[in-house]
């Protein structure tokens, strides 16, 4: 993954850091849409939830990011790669390239978990 990253646009300092993202987000499997069960050698084995399906590959790159039409980034991956669908995003480096996009836009913010206190 770190040769990828790096062909992709990712400074040294962070590729540490982005494969834990990386870990977390996918389990490091570029096929996986959001709500994939995989199994250890990333084979889809099912569907865990739907409301996720948007979210793909290695930095589950989410929907409002790569769809035009979302209130949120406007479609920022779509309008500037010229990836408007959820297909070319499986590909890693394609992934690692508009993730790459989104922190130059937002830094690590797109891979914020948000933890509700009570």
């Amino acid at each position: 993954v770190s040769a990828i990253a790096l062909r992709a646009g990712w400074e040294k300092e962070n590729i540490e850091k982005l494969i834990k993202i990386i870990k977390r987000e996918s389990g490091c499997c570029p096929n996986r849409k959001g709500g994939d069960k995989v199994d250890k050698n990333c084979n889809i084995t099912g569907v865990s939830e739907w409301n996720h399906r948007s979210d793909t590959g290695l930095l589950q790159i989410n929907g409002v990011h790569w769809l035009q039409t979302h209130k949120y980034y406007h479609g920022v991956v779509c309008k500037q790669m010229k990836i408007c669908t959820q297909e070319p995003l499986l590909d890693p480096e394609i992934n690692l390239s508009a993730g790459r996009l989104l922190y130059e836009i937002a830094g690590w913010t797109p891979w914020n978990k948000v933890i509700k206190t009570p």
